[in-house]
This record gives structure tokens, C-alpha cells and sequence, in this order.
């Protein structure tokens, strides 16, 4: 570090840091953890009463001076001078140069403190800092490149990958300035507004492209670190007992073994280096690193330490002579042949590498390994040679390898089983035939038999399959050595209970039935599944039992159904369903019902479809189990309901899982409305449909109420209450078509004011007389449910706090509309209830001569004159939760209440800017990138800079100064600067710096791009905003021979439209908040997302490829799993109609306008999977489960091409909300609209309800309307604040009465030659009044109907004119989607006064006119992921018929003029040039390994290899003559290195040759006698 003081006063410090390294690792991170808690101070418990107490009267008028709030008083003003600094002296000048060389950053994971770094970060950093004790100045530079731990390979591999090629990092510009703090007035008669810099401004920038590959590796990986922190740092963590050693060698020979550390490693707890040590059988030793140097080659001892190639041990085992070297540095399993001692006969035997969570596992085992897949543990015997008895060789217990002893893996095995099982079976009759039969196939499959100890018994079957072991490495080159196999024992048969009953079995045969309990699996020991009938008893179904029974076969389909009779008086059926499903030679049998129905509406419900009819009773609690009758399980179904004495509803559909909807069923004198549920099991194959009642009430206060419905002529209820207790919640079913409830307390007379139970409405507070106090009712509307809740009085609860802080007159206030007045004296304070809650709620007020009016939710001021002196204002705004009416007659007061409203400057502002971004999904177990995830940016756009903004112009515009500064550019050199007329409006001067435009407008111009991610961050004393804008996202499909090549891509608006506008992000959005010192509750005054019209296409192949590289590799426990199959969806049908109440207010904020936009959608799918199919026969699980669903529903997925999905919009106004209630809304608002119309457009099944936009809007004032998103407009802080100033300014009497004029969400007129449709600038969708008067049957009509008329809106709503939408090219929906090339226009009018019902009228919008959009073009080219890319292309390239099962090993170049190039591959040599005149490539000769007479050999550089001559005529008995082909390369190590990879190639095909010489070997088995 240096610091030097110049003599003009620039004082510079200078400081570098060679290499910074920072670890992490979970106790590290523990302890950090620990100690942070020590220091910090304990918090002093808050006053932990909870809600305050209710005031003893809420409704009396109180003096001013009771009313400690915060906004009556004033801050006492601080004298101008004081504040005034002298700015006059000179700045002091200072420079201060940072340089870090490197940093590098490890998080490090492992067993307690022996850790293992998995990812790596390193960086170099260096930075300027000016003039920190007056103006600071920062300008940074730092890179970046991230690294994991690929354990598989022991290598590293980049997260965040180099640039250019590999030759620079990716790197980072920051850049940071501070601006003097400015004082805030704005002088009379501004005409725009000076936006005040931010006091500092900080910019962080990239104009590289940040590439960041993602493979299944590295998901592991970061699954391994977020597992390991969070025990780390939970604070029960003890990692004593985590603490294992690095290495932990195992012996499984059964024989000693004796292990040579090598000076690597030394072994855990001895004291001095031992250089050998003995592991008897069966035991364990452990090993951990030797304390070492890391080398200076400036390379981190960790990265040194993990790749180093050293790590090895040396092995001996008893009676034999060699002595193994083992590298153990990578997982895998590794063959070598040992000679014994006594009669020179070898043995094989395997080192297995296991990692566990970063430590490794070695262990030493013979060739073969048993994998027992039962519940239950077998004794493994092994027939002796001599005596030919059975000998216990060990047991394996279930789910564990076995590894059988090296003195006995090459005996006849047999098993018997134990456990519980222990004395009922016998030793299997024969043996496990595996070594015999490897010739023949790859995988061997035979039954064993356990004969019964008594002899009237079945015997137990063990279906046992051998797989040859995956080997990484055989030493054994000339040697004979054993074949590695892995012998798994599979019960036959394995049957699941999927009901949530249990279920009897018994398998013909066998003595006693076994029971199976709802939801678990057991495996049946005895079946030989070629035709034992199994019967099948379903227990305690309905009070009964009930018999059904099927044949067990080979040709079972996948689907059938089994009748189950119960034996009562009256004889009574249920039909429930098999699935089978076969894994290698085992059978899972599933019993499943393919719909559960739950009744939770407590009236009796009757179901019929075709045939059948069932009931199902009030108080039954039970899951009644149905199933159409129908042949064919694959049908489209339907159901009728009835409930209590009602008719029969229209039949509706069972199968549109996830969504929900309401059955209408009509009785004499009422109408039923029952909600419909429909969820998907957990298992896939059963759907659960809920029926619940439409409307519930809940009492979530602290009374005993009870509700009355108000008669149709307005009546008070006389004898008909619904008595609700205290946190309770019961159906109520509305008898009359009034709409209107109302509530009294349990022992008390009068009663409340009656409401709406139809409407949503988020909290009005109902006035209690007699208790002198108030009840909160809320109404909470969906799809398929009215919760209609009452609880207490909180703070906040009432409309207004009305405060008189005038000394002059008394205000007078009443409901608009009402005749009821109240009285406000000067000095008092009041809360306001409505008066009538069903009536319009709006404020009347009048003040001596003055009235107005207000809705009670906006901020707003104003004034008007009391007399000649005296001016008084009005300001409504929040206080906390409570919304308050101020009158005063003290601006000092106006201005403190809305002090966020003012333009205030920002104490930070935070841009941040990356030019691109890319995202390489790899799978790096088949080596195939999946996909390629690009955000980009922008081509060239002009800005203009008006009012201190750069704006971009319209894309016409921007095409228009291009061209025209390409011509500058070519003839800049000879031609004078000035200004150039581009067409009859435009002039510009190119040359001048900065660029100038004087026609149209006189401004400053310049050529520039928009960012790929762009963000950006202001921060003042009251206000947030922050903007953020994604220009362009695209999903490209990476795997070979896709059917659609970019998966996603935002699709342009037509090219009309896009000319006049200037380029838009894909997504944009805007939020602004503001929040003050006395409240809690965070405002968000403007909360915007726009996001642009996109295209999804999708392929079978590349969903399959996704799934695979997201679902980790390990063994599914599902599988595996005995119990609690059916948990999850038994527990989630106890859950209780109750919702979480609102006591925690802590997260509440008030949202005045919430708004995304509409989403607009076009989907193709493809179920072709493209490519090579993968090569694994069992089908992704997800996949799998998706055909069930789709099978069981009887639907059929077809390809669609371009069907086009329009989401309404979700928004909200001037509401509280906890944010992740409001989230959850707003995913749920568009994804039951998506998946409506899915089913509806893509399956064709009938849904319930309207899938165009939603019935009712979702709930709570969300209006659900339409706009083509091209036309939306999101405002940044900066004209949102616009609008406010001119209210702030007639505040400060600058100007007189100007309102806060907010720009109008929706831009009309949109056209341009297109069927436009235009609509209102406020037209808001009124929710509707009435649920019972429309039919529900739209959707059905409009999938059915051929020329889909559109269903007027009936009952009550006049002027409204639909007409039919013509000529839709194909029938039904997806038709009426299609027509793209005729507008569809259908005209809506908006009568005075009637209320418009949009939720059947389909949303027209502004359809694509039938022109061509530009192909969206893949972003790279794939990769190939392989150690060397370019060979592998060579020989994808090659015209020649590929062997089976042929991949490509490696290749070289020749040393000649023309390209060619040595190949192997796994089966042979192949010599390759490239034909000149053509330019592809042939193959002049090729030879397999099996024509290979001795070993490669090479001599210099030269390569020789000996093979047999392929002639062409040759007689089939003569032997074929060796020839000798020598290859010259370019050097010896090229030589060498091509010699060794044929001779491993070479080895790989003898073993799997030699698999079959082993198994022909041996002698037949002898019989035992």
C-alpha cells in the first residue's frame, strides 16, 4: 500500500492484494451463526397483549384533545440559516487505487470438519475512489467465474462460464457518483418538473454476455450445499456426530486384507504414520488426508487437492501374490484379477467407490453382489464342492447390497427366507442359474422355489434377474477374469390398496387371507402369475363388506374394472379398477376407484349417470367410491346431481381436474348452488370431487350470532335464525332472492343493518347499537364458494375517523343518498359506519355554505374558502389501517399528512444493466444439451431526450434514422457535416456531438440498445419505485432432430401496429410505494405488469429430456414405499372449511392500484418426441403419469397447432391485502383460466362455469376483462409522479384546485386496418348482481355449437347487442380461436345504466391480421458435450452403416494434405478421408476388434496393427492371412495415447465377449442328490 501527497493537493492511495481466499462451510458458517446471537443485543419483549382492547363506546363524539395522533401535530421548522454551508472553498482532490489479483471464494461441504469445496467463485477486482470527503466518485471493474465439484468425473466444471472462447472472464462495471443535496421548491408557473437527481446514483453495468450452463451435476450439487447449511445452521446442530472420516475402506471378500495408506493419506487416529494395517473381514478402517504442501503453481490447494491423480492405496489379500494399486480419487467400480498363492488360479475381485455428501466409500467385494428387493431378509447358502451340503454364507437384508465372499461367488447359491418368516419355508429347490445362461442374453431371469415346511402349503417364489455390473475399469488385459453381475430377487407380485378402505386378499391356494390396510402395499410371496384367482374382499365399505375376485395372468391389460358384490338383503355392486404395471419380470397390481366423491354439503346428494344412481346421505363422513358403468373406461363421462328434494342438474364432466365450479339445481321455491371441486390424487389415478355448499358462513368473532336472510320486499326475518357459536363455520343455504343478510348478537334485541352476501366486499363494519360496538362481515366470492365471515372490531375496521380541526363551523355529514344527518362540532372527532351498507357508499359533507363527496378510498385533498380570510382544506389519507377525513383550516397539517406525496429527491438511485443473458440446461449423463435459455437485447434504437428522459421514438422512426445514418457513415469522409432532411418532417444533424434533431421538435438524439435485463431503483424518505424490464426471453429446443426448434419466443405485434410504437421489453414492470414513520402499512400506489403476447411449442422429447435432467438419478423411494400411499390426500380432505383469519396484520399493505395484464397465449404442442427416442424402455415418470390421467379421464391429446389462450386481467383497487395472499391470487386467477380453457380447447371436455374470463370476477373487485397486450402502457415514477405535483402544488397555493390527473390505463382507438375493437377509457366490468339468472351451459353451447352463437346476457340487462361470430373455420371452440383471418368483431353497447355482464360475452380482441411473422431463429447452435466434440461430430458425419450399439471412443488426425483421420469407436478402427471433389467424408478401410490378432503396438510414431485380412474371395475354411497396417502420426505421444485408447476399447468389447466364453465354461451343474 502506498499514499502519496502531490504538491497541487491530489492526495492518491494505492493498495493491491494479491490472493484473497475465503472458505464457507457449514460449521464454519455454525459458528459465525453462534456468535452473531451472542453479541446481539436481546430485543425487550413488546407489549404481548396482542389487539388492543375495544374503547368502551366506539361510536361517540370525542374533543380533539383525546386524539394523540400523529398527523395534529407539527415539526417545529428550522431557521434557513443554519443550514446553509459555506460551498465557497476549494474541493479537496484524493484518488484511491484498489487492486485485487484474485479472489477466490469455496463452500465447502462435507462431514463436520473434514470438508470438500463443491463450488468455487474467483474474481478480480479493481477499483478508482475519488474525492471521498466531499463529492464521492467510484468507478469498478470486477470479473467472475464460478466453478463446481463434478464428483462422478472428480473434475471441475463452470457454472459461469469464461467469454470470448475461453480467454477472458465475464466482467462487471460499477460506477457510482454523489449529486449536492437540492432544496425542494417549486416556483410558481413551472411549466414542466425539474426532476431532482438522486444524492447517489450508483450503476452497475455488463456488456458481455453472462452464459451460465446448468447440468444435473451441478443441481446435485446445489441440492448437497442448500442440505448441508441448512443443518449447519440450525441451531441444534451437533456435527460431532457427523463427523466421519474423507475415506472409508470397507472389506466384503471375507477373507483379511491388508491396506498400504500411501503417503497421501494416513489413518484416522493412529499415532504415527503406520504403513500397512490389517482389516479383517466385515470390518471397516478409515483414512484421512496427510497434511501436505500445496505446490506453488498458484493453484488452490483445493482444486490441487481434488484432481491430483496421487491419491491411491495399495492392497494385498491373504494367500494371494499381487499387490493391487488403487487410484481412489473417483467414484465408480473397478475390476482387478488376483493369482492365488496355493494352486495359480485367479480370482477377480471389484473395488467399489461410493460418495456420500463429499466423502467416499471404497469397498472390496467379489464380482457378484445380491440386491434383495423384498420386505423380507434371505440366508444366502452356497453348495460346497466336497461335501455338497448347503452352507450359510450371510444374509441379505432388504434393500442392501449383499456382497457374496470371494471364496463363494463362483458356488451354485441358494435362498430361504427369514425374519418373520423364519421356520416357514425351506432352502429354494434350485439355484439361482444365472452364469449359465449369460450367452444366450444380457440379463438372465429365473424363479426359485422356497417349498412350505408343511407339505399341504404353496411355496414362496423369488423371481430373481442378473444384470451385469457397470463397470468403470478392468485391469485384467490378456487374463481370463469373471464377468461382475448383480442378482436382484423380486417378489412376483406386489399389490397396491389405493382406496381409502382396506381390502381382504386371498391367492388361491394359499390358507389364510392377508389384510391390507387404505393406502399401503404388500408383496404376495406365492403367485407364479399364469392364472391363480385371487379374491379381493373391500372391508367396511358403507357398514358392509363386499366380494369381487380376479384371474392373475400374463396378458392382464393395464386398465381393467372388478365388480364387488356385498351380500346383503339386497344385493349391491361397486365397481372398482386395476392398474398393472410391469417393471423386468415383477408385476405391481394397484386397486384404485377412478373417483372419490365427498360430501360436505350436509344435505342428502343423489348422483346419476347412464345406468347407475347412487346416494349419498347427510351424515355419512365417508369417501363414497364411484365409477361409471361404462364398458369402456375411456369415454368421456358425465353426472347428474340432486340434492335434498331438487331436480336433476345438467350433467357436467368429473375429469377437468384443478378446476372448480358450481352446479345449479333447482327445487319449488329455491335455487341449490353446490360448489364443485376436482383435484388430481397423489397417486395420479384417482380423482377427488368435493362437493361442498356454495355459500358458508364462518364466525370468526368472539360472540354468539345469529344471521337472518331479509325477505324479497325487504322484510326483517321473524322466526328463521341461523344460530352460529363462536369460531364456527356452517352451510347456509339462501331460501329467497334478496341477496341481502342480516346479523343480531345471542340475548340481545336489535339487530343489523342488512348487507349483500353476493357481492364481494372486504370487510364493511355493521353497526351494533345496544353493545356500543361494531361486527366486521367480509365476503369472499370464487369460483365455487361464498365465504361470508364475520369477526371483531380491529383498528382500521371503520370506513372513516372524521376529524374537525376547525375552530369556525360544525361539519355535517351523512350517506349519499340518505336522509340521516349527523353533526361534527368544531374540535371533535368521530367514527363513521355506513348508515345502509346495500345502498351507494360514498361521504356527503357540507360546511357552512360548501358540499362535496367522497368514496373513502383514494388519497385526495382540496379546499374551498369559509370567508374572505380563511381557506379550508379537506385531506383524506391513511393511518395505518384506518382511513381519515382531516378538515382544517392549518396547511402545516395537510402538508404532513400526505408529506409522500411530494416530489422528493431520491437518497439513492440503483441502475443495473446486463446486456445478455444465456442458460444451457445439459444433461450430462447422456451428454445431450437440453435447451437454451437466452434473454437478450435490443437492435439499434434512436432516442430522443425530452424533459431530462431518453425516450425511444417509434420503431418507423427508428428504421427511418438508421438507414439514413448508414448513408452518413459511407460518405462521411467526403461529404460536409450539417443537417440532413430525411423526409418531409424530419431533419437531423449526425455530426454534431451530441447528435440533433431540429423538425419535428428541436431535442437531442441519440443511437443506442436496450438492455437485456434492465432494473432500476430509487429510493427518497417516503417513496420507492423501482422498474424493471426484460426485453427479450427465448427457450430454444437443443436435442437433435426437434419437431419445434425455439420452444418460447414473445411474439411481435403485426408489423401495422409495431411501426408506430416504439420497441417494447417482453415483460415490464413498474411498482411505486410510499410509506411514512407512524405506520406499519406499506402503500403501494401503483403496481404494473405488462407482459407481451408469447408463443410456447412444445414436443413430447423435450418435456421428457426436462423432466429427466430435473428428477434426481437416485433410486425413486416411491417405489419402494409400503405405506401411507393414499396419506396426503386423506389428510387433505380432513382440512376444515375454515380459512386462516386476519389476525396477523404485520405483512398488511394497501394497494391502490394492482394491475397485470392480460396474458395471451398461443400454444402448439407436438407429441412426436423428436430425435433419437431415449433409450430408456420405462417411461419418465411424470410422462407416465400424465397418460394416466389422460387415459383415465378418456380424452385424447392430439397435436394442436397455434391454439390461442386469452387470460383476462387481474386487478385491484384500493384494497388491504397481505402480499403473499395477493400472489397466490393472482397465480390462481390465471391458472384456473388456463387450464379451463385447456380442457376446453385442447381435450374438448365440458367445464363448469365460463372458460373466457371468469364468472363473477374471481372475488373482490378483480374486474376480469381482456386487452391485447401490445396496447397496455406501464408509467416509471417519473410520470406517475407528474400527476401528483399538480396536486401537490394547488396545495401550496400555487395554483388553485387542479386534481391529480393519472394517465388512463388503456389508450383507446388501437386499429390501424385492424378489426378493432374500441373500447371505454374507465369501462369497468361491474360485478354482477345476480348469480341465479344466467345459464351455465356457455361453454358447453359454445364447444358444441357449430357456428358458436354468443349467448346474449339474459335477465335484466338491456342494450346489450351480441352478435354471432361468423363463419368460425372449424366447429366449436378451437375453431372460434382460429378465425384469424376474418375480424371478429362483435358489438358490444354500453347502456346508461344497465349493468354490463363481459363474463359470457367472449373477449373479442384485436386479432392478428393474416400476415406472415418472421421465423424467430435459434440463438446458437447446440453443443455436443463430450470430451471431444469434434470427433464425435466426425463420426455422426461419416456415411457408413453404424454397427449396433456402435459409440465413437476417440480419433485423431493423420499427418497428410487431405483431412483424415483415425476413429474408434467401440466395436472397431475406422481409417476416414475426405473425398476432395465431394467434400464428405468416406472410409477407406475399417477393421473390427475381433479381427485383431494381437495387441496394437507402436513404434515411434509409428502405429501398427496386426489383424486378420478380410479378402473378398476367401473359403469359408481356410484361415485368413495376417497383415500388418502401420499408421504414421504426428508424434510418439500421439502414437501412444491412440494405442492405449484402442487397447481400452479393445478390453471393453472382450468383456463383453468374454461374458459369454465365462458362462459356456462352466460345467453343467450337478443335480444335488
Amino acid at each position: 500500500m502506498e499514499n502519496m501527497m502531490h504538491v497541487s493537493g491530489l492526495q492518491t492511495v494505492v493498495v493491491t492484494i494479491e490472493e484473497l481466499t475465503i472458505k464457507i462451510s457449514p460449521i464454519i458458517l455454525n459458528t459465525v451463526v453462534t456468535i452473531m446471537a451472542a453479541i446481539k443485543p436481546k430485543t425487550t419483549e413488546e407489549d404481548s397483549k396482542g389487539a388492543a382492547e375495544v374503547p368502551e363506546d366506539l361510536w361517540q363524539v370525542k374533543p380533539i384533545d383525546q386524539c394523540n395522533a400523529w398527523f395534529l401535530g407539527v415539526d417545529i421548522a428550522t431557521e434557513a440559516t443554519e443550514t446553509f454551508k459555506d460551498h465557497e472553498h476549494a474541493v479537496k482532490q484524493e484518488k484511491f487505487d484498489i487492486v485485487v489479483k484474485s479472489v477466490q471464494m469455496t463452500l465447502e461441504c462435507g462431514l463436520g470438519h473434514r470438508t470438500v469445496p463443491l463450488l468455487l467463485v474467483e474474481s478480480v477486482f479493481s477499483g478508482v475512489l475519488k474525492n471521498w470527503s466531499s463529492m464521492m466518485e467510484i468507478s469498478a471493474d470486477m470479473s467472475l467465474e464460478i466453478h463446481y465439484y463434478n464428483e462422478m468425473y472428480a473434475v471441475w466444471e463452470p457454472l459461469i462460464e469464461r467469454i470470448e472462447g475461453g480467454k477472458k472472464q465475464w466482467s462487471l462495471e460499477l460506477e457510482m457518483k454523489t449529486n449536492p443535496v437540492q432544496e425542494r421548491s417549486l416556483m410558481p408557473g413551472d411549466d414542466f418538473i425539474v426532476f431532482p437527481e438522486p444524492q447517489t446514483a450508483v450503476s452497475i453495468s455488463s456488456k458481455d454476455t453472462m452464459n451460465i450452463t446448468i447440468s444435473k451435476c451441478c443441481l446435485a450439487v446445489f441440492s448437497n450445499l442448500a442440505k448441508a447449511f441448512s443443518e449447519g445452521t440450525a441451531s441444534t446442530y451437533d456435527y460431532s456426530f457427523k463427523d466421519t472420516a474423507p475415506f472409508i475402506v470397507k472389506n466384503a471378500l471375507g477373507v483379511p486384507l491388508k491396506v498400504f495408506p500411501g503417503s497421501s493419506f494416513r489413518i484416522v487416529n493412529s499415532a504415527e504414520k503406520e504403513s500397512v494395517h490389517c482389516v479383517g473381514s466385515g470390518q471397516n478402517m478409515e483414512l484421512e488426508y496427510s497434511v501436505f504442501e500445496a505446490p506453488q503453481h498458484r493453484k488452490l490447494s483445493a482444486l490441487y487437492r481434488q484432481e491430483s491423480s496421487i491419491f491411491s492405496l495399495n492392497l494385498e489379500l491373504e494367500g494371494y501374490e499381487r499387490v493391487l494399486n488403487i487410484p481412489i480419487g473417483k467414484p465408480g467400480r473397478r475390476l482387478y484379477n488376483i493369482k492365488s498363492l496355493l494352486d495359480g488360479h485367479s480370482d477377480s475381485i471389484i473395488v467399489q467407490i461410493d460418495d456420500t455428501e463429499g466423502n467416499k466409500v471404497v469397498t472390496v467385494r467379489s464380482p457378484l453382489q445380491i440386491k434383495n428387493h423384498f420386505s423380507i431378509p434371505f440366508i444366502i447358502y452356497k453348495l460346497t464342492r466336497d461335501s455338497r451340503l448347503l452352507q450359510p454364507i450371510g444374509a441379505s437384508k432388504p434393500e442392501e447390497e449383499f456382497h457374496v465372499p470371494l471364496h463363494s461367488y463362483r458356488c451354485h447359491l441358494y435362498v430361504r427366507p427369514t425374519g418373520i418368516l423364519e421356520g416357514h419355508f425351506r432352502e429354494s429347490t434350485t439355484n439361482t442359474a444365472w452364469r449359465e445362461e449369460l450367452h444366450r442374453s444380457n440379463e438372465v431371469k429365473c424363479l426359485l422355489q422356497c417349498p412350505a415346511t408343511e407339505t399341504n402349503f404353496l411355496p414362496l417364489i423369488v423371481s430373481t434377474t442378473a444384470v451385469p455390473d457397470q463397470l468403470n475399469y478392468i485391469s485384467a488385459y490378456g487374463e481370463e477374469w469373471d464377468p461382475a453381475y448383480i442378482i436382484h430377487l423380486h417378489p412376483t407380485l406386489t399389490v397396491r390398496n389405493l382406496l381409502p378402505y382396506s381390502l381382504r386378499y386371498l391367492l388361491e391356494g394359499t390358507a389364510e387371507a392377508r389384510e391390507l390396510l387404505e393406502g399401503s402395499a404388500a408383496d404376495v410371496f406365492h403367485s407364479r402369475i399364469n392364472g391363480e384367482i385371487m379374491e379381493l374382499v373391500l372391508m367396511k365399505y358403507q357398514g358392509k363388506n363386499w366380494n369381487g375376485h380376479l384371474k392373475i395372468h400374463e396378458g392382464m391389460p393395464e386398465f381393467f374394472s372388478v365388480c364387488f358384490t356385498s351380500h346383503s338383503a339386497t344385493v349391491m355392486t361397486v365397481d372398482l379398477y386395476i392398474h398393472i404395471r410391469r417393471i423386468g419380470s415383477r408385476v405391481i397390481l394397484s386397486v384404485f376407484s377412478p373417483y372419490w366423491i365427498i360430501n360436505k354439503t350436509s344435505r342428502i346428494l343423489q348422483y346419476r349417470a347412464e345406468d347407475i344412481h347412487v346416494k349419498h346421505p347427510a351424515e355419512y363422513r365417508d369417501i363414497v367410491l364411484f365409477s361409471f358403468k361404462k364398458k369402456n373406461i375411456f369415454s368421456k363421462n358425465k353426472i347428474q346431481l340432486s340434492i335434498s328434494t331438487s331436480t336433476w342438474s345438467n350433467s357436467f364432466s368429473l375429469d377437468t381436474v384443478g378446476s372448480y365450479g358450481c352446479v345449479r339445481c333447482s327445487a319449488k321455491s329455491m335455487e341449490y348452488l353446490v360448489g364443485v371441486s376436482i383435484k388430481m390424487s397423489s397417486f395420479n389415478l384417482t380423482r377427488i370431487v368435493t362437493f361442498t355448499p356454495f355459500y358458508t358462513i364462518a364466525n370468526k368473532s368472539s360472540l354468539e350470532l345469529e344471521v337472518g336472510e331479509i325477505g324479497p320486499n325487504g322484510s326483517f326475518p321473524t322466526n328463521k335464525w341461523n344460530y352460529i357459536s363462536s369460531s364456527e363455520c356452517l352451510p347456509f343455504w339462501p331460501e329467497n332472492s334478496s341477496g341481502e343478510l342480516c346479523v343480531r348478537v345471542v340475548g340481545f334485541q336489535s339487530v343489523s343493518k342488512p348487507f349483500l352476501f353476493q357481492v364481494p366486499d372486504n370487510g364493511t363494519l355493521l353497526r351494533l347499537e345496544e353493545l356500543t360496538g361494531g361486527l366486521l362481515v367480509e365476503v369472499n366470492v370464487s369460483e365455487h364458494s361464498t365465504l361470508i365471515s364475520f369477526s371483531d372490531y380491529h383498528e382500521g375496521a371503520a370506513p372513516a375517523l372524521i376529524v374537525n380541526h376547525t375552530s369556525w363551523d360544525s361539519l355535517r355529514y351523512k350517506q349519499s343518498g340518505l336522509q340521516e344527518e349527523m353533526e361534527l362540532k368544531p374540535k371533535q372527532v368521530c367514527l363513521f359506519a355506513w348508515t345502509d351498507p346495500t345502498k351507494t357508499r360514498k361521504l356527503a359533507w357540507s360546511y357552512s355554505q360548501s358540499f362535496g363527496e367522497h368514496d373513502l378510498l383514494k388519497d385526495e385533498c382540496g379546499q374551498f374558502p369559509y370567508n374572505a380570510n380563511t381557506q379550508i382544506h379537506w385531506v383524506s389519507f391513511l393511518d395505518g389501517r384506518q382511513r381519515v377525513l382531516l378538515f382544517t383550516d392549518d396547511v402545516a397539517l395537510v402538508s404532513k399528512a400526505l408529506q409522500a406525496e411530494e416530489l422528493e429527491q431520491p437518497d439513492q438511485e440503483i441502475i443495473l444493466s446486463i446486456h445478455s443473458l444465456g442458460l444451457s440446461l445439459v444433461n450430462n449423463e447422456n451428454r445431450k444439451e437440453i435447451s437454451y435459455i437466452g434473454i437478450t437485447s435490443s437492435g439499434v434504437v434512436w432516442e430522443e431526450k425530452r424533459k431530462q428522459k431518453w425516450r425511444p421514438f417509434n420503431q418507423k422512426q427508428i428504421n427511418l434514422l438508421e438507414q439514413a445514418y448508414q448513408k452518413y457513415i459511407c460518405k462521411s469522409a467526403f461529404q460536409a457535416p450539417g443537417w440532413h432532411k430525411l423526409d418531409s418532417t424530419t431533419e437531423v444533424n449526425f455530426s454534431k456531438v451530441p447528435m440533433e434533431m431540429r423538425l419535428p421538435v428541436k431535442c437531442n438524439i441519440r443511437r443506442n440498445f436496450l438492455s437485456g435485463i434492465q432494473v432500476e431503483f430509487k429510493q427518497s424518505p417516503h417513496q420507492r419505485s423501482l422498474r424493471a424490464q426484460l426485453y427479450w426471453l427465448q427457450v430454444d429446443n437443443q436435442l437433435p432432430g426437434s419437431m419445434f426448434p425455439v420452444v418460447f419466443h414473445p411474439v411481435a405485434p403485426p408489423k401495422s401496429i409495431a411501426l408506430d410504437s416504439e420497441p417494447k421489453p417482453f415483460i415490464d414492470i413498474s411498482v411505486i410505494t410510499r410509506f411514512n414513520e407512524y405506520s406499519k402499512v406499506m402503500q403501494f400506489k401503483y403496481f404494473m405488469v405488462l407482459i407481451q403476447e408469447m408463443a410456447l411449442k412444445i414436443d413430447q422429447g423435450f418435456l421428457a429430456a426436462l423432466i429427466e435432467l430435473f428428477t434426481p438419478s437416485t433410486d425413486p423411494e416411491a417405489e419402494r414405499q409400503r405405506s401411507k400411499l393414499i396419506q396426503q390426500d386423506v389428510d387433505a380432505l380432513s382440512t376444515e372449511l375454515m380459512e386462516t383469519s386476519l389476525t396477523d396484520l404485520s405483512m398488511l399493505s394497501f394497494f391502490e392500484l394492482f394491475h397485470i395484464s392480460p396474458i395471451k397465449l398461443h400454444l402448439s404442442l407436438s407429441l412426436a418426441s423428436g430425435g433419437e427416442a431415449s433409450e430408456k424402455s420405462e417411461e419418465m415418470i411424470a410422462i407416465h403419469s400424465l397418460n394416466l390421467l389422460l387415459k383415465s379421464i378418456g380424452a385424447t391429446l392430439t397435436d394442436v397447432d397455434d391454439l390461442i389462450f386469452k387470460l383476462a386481467y387481474f386487478e385491484i383497487k384500493y384494497q388491504f391485502y397481505k402480499r403473499d395472499q395477493l400472489m397466490k391470487r393472482a397465480v390462481r386467477h390465471y391458472s384456473e383460466q388456463f387450464l379451463k380453457q385447456m380442457y376446453v380447447l385442447v381435450l374438448g371436455l365440458d367445464v363448469l362455469g365460463n372458460p373466457f374470463g371468469l364468472i363473477r370476477g374471481l372475488s373482490e373487485g378483480v374486474e376480469a376483462f381482456f386487452y391485447e397486450p401490445f396496447q397496455g402502457a406501464v408509467q416509471g415514477p417519473e410520470e406517475f409522479a407528474e400527476g401528483f405535483v399538480i396536486g401537490v402544488r394547488s396545495l401550496l397555493g400555487h395554483t388553485v384546485g387542479g386534481a391529480a390527473g393519472v394517465v388512463s390505463r388503456i389508450t383507446g382507438s388501437v386499429g390501424k386496418g385492424l378489426a378493432a375493437i374500441t373500447m371505454d377509457k374507465e369501462y369497468q366490468q361491474k360485478r354482477r348482481e345476480e348469480m341465479g339468472r344466467q345459464p351455465r351451459d356457455f361453454s358447453g353451447s359454445l364447444a358444441k355449437g357449430g357456428k358458436g352463437f354468443l349467448r346474449g346476457v339474459v335477465g335484466g340487462v338491456t342494450g346489450i347487442i351480441t352478435k354471432p361470430v361468423e363463419g368460425a373455420k372449424k366447429e366449436g371452440a378451437a375453431g372460434f380461436f382460429k378465425g384469424i383471418g376474418k375480424g371478429l368483431v362483435g358489438v358490444v353497447a354500453r347502456p346508461t345504466g344497465g349493468i354490463v355482464d363481459m363474463a359470457s360475452s367472449t373477449f373479442q380482441g384485436i386479432q392478428r391480421v393474416a400476415e406472415s411473422t418472421e421465423e424467430v431463429p435459434n440463438l446458437r447452435p447446440p453443443r455436443f458435450i463430450h470430451e471431444d466434440a469434434e470427433g464425435y461430430d466426425l463420426f455422426e458425419k461419416l456415411h457408413i452403416r453404424k454397427l449396433e450399439e456402435e459409440n465413437y471412443r476417440y480419433h485423431c488426425e493423420l499427418p497428410r494434405g487431405r483431412r483424415a483421420n483415425l476413429i474408434v469407436t467401440n466395436r472397431r478402427v475406422i481409417y476416414v478421408k475426405e473425398v476432395e471433389i465431394l467434400g464428405h467424408l468416406t472410409a477407406e478401410w475399417d477393421y473390427l476388434f475381433e479381427d485383431f490378432t494381437c495387441c496394437p503396438t507402436c513404434e515411434g510414431s509409428v502405429l501398427k496393427l496386426t489383424v486378420l485380412d478380410q479378402r473378398m474371395f476367401q473359403r469359408k475354411d481356410s484361415v485368413g492371412h495376417r497383415c500388418e497396417k502401420a499408421i504414421q502420426l504426428q508424434d510418439e505421444a500421439t502414437a501412444a495415447s491412440v494405442c492405449v485408447a484402442i487397447e481400452e476399447a479393445w478390453a471393453t468389447r472382450k468383456q463383453q465377449k468374454l461374458v459369454k466364453q465365462a458362462s459356456l465354461r462352466l460345467k453343467k451343474p450337478q443335480m444335488l442328490s
